[in-house]
């Protein structure tokens, strides 16, 4: 939940100058926020760097504030949704309206990358309070998600 400011100026982010969250325990995600709310495009930008067999909690949810676009870059990730699923190989789209149910993971031995683009700008806040709570929490990922999904309008689908 970020200020927008608008702007004119034109900006470059070169590799590894965004805000940067390096993975807070081994196993977990990187990820470079490229965009934010603060920058003035109305939409955030991240990249993930995904390990092997990572996992967010497994249970369908929702973005209930932005919708989000994912473009896979490398390697493959497995979607699941209200009625159905697909692997999503570098070069696909997945487009998640705000309210469409789902949940994703790398099941492969092999890193994924992808860019997750928000609109509106402020959900690329939450990936870099996950990784800080969860350091501070000795890497335990799944005592800190939950409370940090509430705050940012991230909803279980119930019965999952």
């Amino acid at each position: 939940m970020s200020q927008s400011t608008q702007t004119a100026e034109p900006r470059v982010v070169p590799p590894g100058a965004g805000t940067t969250a390096p993975a807070a325990a081994q196993g977990l995600p990187t990820i470079e926020v490229k965009l934010s709310g603060a920058d003035g495009a109305g939409c955030s930008l991240v990249e993930y760097d995904i390990p092997g067999r990572f996992s967010p909690p497994p249970h369908l949810h929702r973005h209930t504030r932005e919708g989000a676009v994912v473009y896979v870059l490398a390697g493959e990730l497995h979607y699941w949704f209200a009625d159905g699923d697909v692997v999503a190989g570098a070069g696909t789209l997945v487009h998640l309206p705000p309210g469409a149910w789902f949940r994703w993971a790398n099941e492969s031995d092999e890193p994924a990358r992808m860019l997750c683009m928000f609109a509106p700008a402020g959900f690329e806040q939450f990936f870099l309070d996950v990784m800080a709570e969860t350091r501070a929490e000795g890497g335990d990922l799944r005592s800190v998600i939950g409370p940090l999904r509430a705050r940012y309008g991230d909803e279980d689908h119930p019965g999952h």
